[in-house]
């Protein structure tokens, strides 16, 4: 029986994946740490988020990035942002590093892809 079943798991066909996939695999990856730790002040597309108004300045609307930036989305910028901290703009508050929560939520090696998922999602989610 156990030949059977190691016959069986080597005889599977083998699927390539397409760049496509990768890129919405990559997209899908993106959305939960977005949903976690940005869609609460900076909502979903224009949408405000639900802490939105407890903030001094609206939080800026996140698929205007590239627009905001003649038509180029910053993509090193926008990783800084999210790792270091962003600009003043929140009345006394600035934008948290996230770094460190990443780095508490998951095992250190981790928190860059978080920061690259977000920002592809982001990149993905830019307003025509």
């Amino acid at each position: 029986m156990r030949a059977l079943i190691l016959v069986s798991l080597v005889l599977l066909p083998v699927t390539s994946v397409s760049a496509e996939e990768v890129d919405a695999n990559r997209l899908d990856s993106g959305e939960m740490p977005y949903m976690t730790y940005c869609a609460l002040c900076h909502g979903m597309g224009a949408s405000a988020g639900m802490f939105a108004d407890a903030l001094k300045k609206p939080a800026p609307d996140l698929t205007q990035i590239a627009k905001r930036n003649g038509g180029m989305f910053p993509e090193g910028r926008v990783k800084a942002i999210i790792r270091d901290g962003g600009v003043s703009g929140h009345g006394t508050m600035r934008l948290l590093s996230w770094e460190r929560y990443f780095r508490t939520d998951a095992p250190p090696e981790h928190a860059d892809q978080l920061i690259d998922d977000i920002v592809s999602y982001l990149e993905k989610h830019q307003a025509p």
